[in-house]
């Protein structure tokens, strides 16, 4: 009987990982109560950068037919200062700010961050799952969330057969997204000036958008009464605005500083990036996780990413849950990720190599899609074999940007690939 109950136990988590969110209903599992919300809170913090604060309720309820209705509200906030992309040297830098009414100034050897941001999201999602006989289940489900300047719709399906041994469960769903985006004094022309010699902003219009389809087939087999394996391969394919109207690239001189636009202001001389239209991205996700003595249970996955930007990523994550005790536990967590330069990436633009304002060409000095190498380490306390259980867990987070190739003059001076960290609490509790 026990065993059966560590098969179900880590079955069920495994099904989850797949999208489900209702594993307990593909289990078969009568003993569900009509109702059931969790909560999680978390706290993000960036050294002298992001700060963020989310809060996430889950419900359920069981329908006397046995389907299961699900949803989820979120709430976040984040402000702080975000990098701009612009380099750093040897001289304060002036720059607009998004809307282009206002300007900040970055003192001497410092990473150029805009420090005006601020945004509220708002999500709701809400999913229906049924299990159609002892095999086959599906979900179905629909998301909306709305930021400052960027609205997202979604909807999805999800489809599980379960083999009648209960030792296999094949999934397959599909995900589209339909997203806009209204950036704040409007869409920023491809390596245009951030602010041309009459002060105006090069603008290409208001508002943009773009669609994504992400697919995903898999499996998960139990492999004894103490472990199993899962696998999945998930495709996504974006088409339509993928820039990001706030980051820029600066435009060095000869002596590796940055140009400066207008000697009146003060303002430097930095264009708006441009990314190609479409990107595909692939994924290899691979899962194991075993239950060794009294629950004590390994958690290991390992993830591999490639897209036709030019980026692939390895993703390395390990838990392990040691009871300290019948009702209470520690989890250890330990995650690598390892990513490569995007094709377009660049950390800056020398004089003569900046694109024609408006034209098709590819660059981007964003951070998010250059070499890194991010690390996590984190520790979680939880209750679970009690009546109303919960977890917090602090994590400690480091990004490693690399070497960024081709400095020259004064940017051999500077940090072109300053690190980031960051602190993470959550709380969850379910009732």
């Amino acid at each position: 009987m026990k065993n059966q109950k560590i098969i179900a136990s880590l079955a069920s988590a495994s099904v989850a990982a797949l999208g489900t969110g209702e594993a307990d209903a593909q289990l078969g599992n009568s003993d569900l109560l009509n109702t059931d919300f969790k909560g999680s809170l978390l706290y993000y913090a960036e050294s002298d950068r992001v700060t963020a604060l989310e809060a996430i309720v889950d419900g359920t309820y069981n329908l006397q037919n046995g389907d299961i209705i699900g949803f989820r509200l979120t709430v976040d906030s984040l402000t702080g200062a975000s990098a701009s992309g612009a380099v750093s040297t040897d001289r304060a830098q002036t720059f607009t700010t998004p809307s282009g009414n206002d300007t900040y100034t970055t003192g001497p050897n410092e990473t150029p961050l805009d420090d005006s941001f601020l945004d509220t999201r708002y999500a709701i999602g809400v999913n229906w799952s049924r299990q159609w006989d002892r095999n086959w289940q599906s979900v179905l489900g629909g998301n909306f969330s709305k930021e400052y300047d960027y609205t997202s719709f979604s909807a999805n399906a999800l489809v599980n057969y379960q083999t009648n041994d209960k030792n296999r469960t094949y999934s397959g769903g599909l995900t589209f997204f339909s997203d806009s985006i209204e950036p704040e004094g409007g869409v920023p022309t491809s390596f245009g000036l951030m602010q041309n010699q009459d002060g105006i902003q090069p603008r290409s219009g208001s508002d943009e958008d773009k669609t994504i389809i992400d697919a995903l087939i898999g499996f998960t087999q139990v492999i004894d009464s103490r472990s199993l394996f899962q696998f999945n391969y998930s495709a996504s394919a974006s088409d339509g605005y993928l820039n990001d109207p706030y980051k820029f690239i600066s435009v060095v001189g000869p002596d590796g500083r940055p140009l400066v636009q207008d000697p009146a202001t003060g303002l430097s001389r930095v264009v708006f990036e441009n990314r190609p239209d479409s990107r595909l991205k692939q994924s290899f996700f691979f899962k194991y996780k075993r239950d060794f003595f009294e629950s004590h249970v390994l958690d290991a996955s390992y993830r591999f990413m490639v897209d036709d930007w030019g980026i692939n990523s390895h993703t390395f994550d390990l838990r392990y849950k040691f009871r300290l005790n019948e009702v209470s536990y520690l989890q250890p967590h330990f995650r690598i990720y390892q990513q490569s330069d995007a094709d377009f990436f660049t950390p800056f633009l020398t004089a003569g190599d900046v694109p024609p304002a408006g034209s098709g060409s590819h660059a981007s000095a964003d951070y998010r899609l250059g070499e890194m190498t991010a690390y996590t380490l984190g520790l979680e306390y939880g209750r679970d074999n009690v009546n109303i259980p919960w977890s917090v867990s602090l994590e400690y987070y480091l990004q490693d940007l690399g070497d960024r190739d081709g400095a020259f003059g004064e940017l051999r001076n500077q940090e072109l690939n300053e690190d980031v960290s960051a602190f993470m609490v959550r709380f969850n509790i379910d009732f």
